[in-house]
């Protein structure tokens, strides 16, 4: 019986985050000024936000794949990718460097340099997307990486169209 509400009550967690709305946090862009973390929001379409480091191999895996994919998505669905470097403050100036080595051209990039929207969003593990909404509520959140995932991302956004 134990298990059973233990179980339970995860659900129940899992059902009340997934209900969220993205939180309002100060980060910065890639230049390094301050934004809200509200203004991913300022186009009013649906969001691919993936939290990343630089020397995460599955993270660069990840936003390189939906880097490829993103030019046959766009023609399909209005929506924007951001991705949130959690490096912290002596490597965050590698993000701008890699971001621009990899062709991340169309993303949105953010520093969370002292993790305040990583806690805000109870980020655990790295990579970790989530899909927002148009309004900012979290409709989606995928843990980790393997090849062919990033099409389950797409889906959602197609879902929100």
């Amino acid at each position: 019986m134990k298990h059973i509400l233990i179980l339970a009550l995860s659900l129940i967690s899992f059902v009340s985050w997934a209900q969220k709305a993205l939180p309002a946090v100060e980060i910065k862009d890639i230049d390094g000024n301050p934004v809200s973390s509200l203004s991913i929001l300022d186009e009013g379409v649906p969001v691919i936000l993936s939290f990343w480091y630089t020397t995460c191999k599955p993270c660069l895996q990840e936003l390189g794949a939906v880097n490829d994919a993103y030019p046959d998505w766009i023609e399909e669905a209005q929506f924007k990718v951001v991705a949130v470097s959690t490096d912290d403050s002596r490597s965050s100036a590698k993000v701008k460097p890699m971001v621009n080595g990899r062709g991340w051209t169309d993303f949105t990039i953010l520093l969370d340099e002292n993790g305040d929207l990583k806690r805000a969003m109870n980020v655990q593990t790295q990579p970790t997307v989530f899909v927002l909404d148009k309004n900012g509520n979290v409709v989606y959140t995928h843990t980790g990486y393997t090849p062919g995932s990033e099409e389950e991302l797409f889906d959602q956004i197609l879902k929100l169209q």
